[in-house]
């Protein structure tokens, strides 16, 4: 489970912020999990609200960003790559400081705190602590200056492993990510927690519909056909079959290999080759299922097969579901729906966590289906200098028994909401004139 995230120096976010998991109310009816060596607990869910351009998303990429710096920096950046980071662009300052991120988490039923720091070109710091019996337990720290160093945990038990990564890492490749390549136990144990972690966005549309489809074709997570018939949408199935290439395209691209790559044209068989998947929505109909092209299916039906799979996957294994506006093309209350399945102990029977941020304000409400309490609500606001700032909703002395917390949301109590310039509105009579 995560716990906690911060972040600084990146994209829109200058100044470090702290988006936090870590319940401050008790919920009998949630499913919230004990954190290990404290009296917390974890929240299931938690949302962050925010006017259009506040840096909802940014907070959100620079998750994203993050975990492909641990999967990718060690086997998926060349040597001398740059780091490919975002620092705050508004202050010139900020392009001379490095950015950081730090994750709180609990792995195997063990909290660890595992963060980094980097610049343009190369890892500046990088650091895993871990709380075994509850109390910190230093692992390793890394810096540009002194080189990597390792906690007696490390030393003694992975001694030879340990070497081994650290001889492995590069300037700019992450120890965690190059211990994982060398199957060292304990930063593989890292590595795979946020290999687990799923993040959707929406550039990444087809991929999680392919896991959605290979969810389903594989048999493995047969409540996954129940969650799309759940969803209102008179669909019973989602199917895929590859199609054949014709005959003639098949032949102008063996013989595209034979100009290009000659010496791989004998291994390409013109019969073998595909035209890519034909994906097929079933409806269920008084006649029974009708097939329809993916492609005739609205834009929130698409949505919700594209989401469905990472949202069984994260349910069945107890991990991590990041959503980049999840309210997106879905109607409120289905959205609401999909929340409610992490909210509920029942239907969140393994301690999984959503991580979301929306425009979706019936959320608030105490009548919608997946309400979120005040500690699952955080705000974005972007200051006069463009630096975007994170507050919980708590912090404003909110009540959920007894506050209509949408009502005062929408007339800006808490901030997070968008404030016009009516004396920048244009004198639209001018414009209707002038057009005459």
């Amino acid at each position: 489970m995560l716990l906690r995230f911060r972040v600084a120096n990146f994209a829109s976010i200058r100044d470090e912020q702290e988006l936090s998991l870590i319940a401050a109310d008790r919920h009998e009816d949630l499913a919230v999990r004990d954190v290990p060596g404290t009296h917390f607990q974890a929240l299931p869910v938690v949302g962050v609200l925010g006017a259009n351009a506040s840096g909802k998303s940014k907070l959100i990429h620079s998750m994203f960003y993050a975990r492909e710096v641990v999967l990718s920096s060690h086997q998926g950046w060349k040597p001398n790559a740059p780091t490919r980071r975002e620092p705050f662009r508004l202050d010139p300052a900020m392009a001379e400081q490095s950015s950081e991120f730090a994750f709180d988490m609990v792995i195997d039923g063990v909290r660890y705190e595992y963060g980094f720091a980097l610049d343009d070109r190369e890892i500046v710091e990088e650091w895993l602590l871990s709380w075994p019996k509850g109390r910190p337990r230093r692992l390793f720290e890394r810096t540009r200056e002194d080189g990597v160093d390792f906690g007696p945990h490390l030393r003694k038990g992975y001694g030879q492993l340990s070497r081994l990564a650290r001889e492995a890492v590069r300037p700019n490749s992450l120890l965690v990510s190059a211990g994982a390549a060398n199957n060292h136990p304990l930063l593989t144990r890292v590595y795979d927690w946020f290999q687990q972690l799923r993040i959707a966005h929406e550039h990444d549309a087809y991929p999680r519909l392919q896991f959605t489809l290979d969810l389903l074709e594989s048999g493995e997570m047969p409540q996954l056909r129940d969650l799309i018939r759940f969803a209102d949408l008179g669909i019973s199935d989602l199917r895929s079959k590859q199609r054949e290439m014709p005959a003639e395209a098949a032949t102008h691209f063996v013989e595209a290999i034979k100009l290009l790559h000659p010496e791989d044209a004998e291994l390409v068989d013109p019969h073998s080759l595909t035209a890519g998947p034909e994906i097929r929505v079933a409806h269920t109909t008084t006649d029974g299922d009708v097939e329809l092209p993916y492609d005739v299916e609205s834009s929130g039906t698409r949505t919700w097969l594209e989401l469905i799979g990472a949202v069984a996957f994260t349910l069945t294994h107890g991990t991590l579901l990041i959503v980049d506006e999840l309210d997106a093309r879905l109607h409120p209350n289905l959205a609401g729906q999909l929340v409610r399945l992490f909210q509920e102990p029942t239907t969140n029977p393994n301690g999984a966590q959503l991580v979301f941020n929306t425009h979706d304000v019936t959320l608030l409400d105490r009548r919608s289906f997946g309400r979120l309490t005040r500690d699952q609500v955080w705000l974005t606001e972007k200051s006069q200098e463009g630096v975007t700032e994170l507050t919980a909703l708590r912090e404003y002395g909110v009540r959920d028994s007894r506050d209509d917390v949408l009502r005062r949301y929408l007339l800006g109590r808490f901030g997070g909401v968008p404030v016009f310039e009516e004396e920048s509105l244009p004198d639209t009579s001018k414009i209707v004139e002038h057009a005459r």
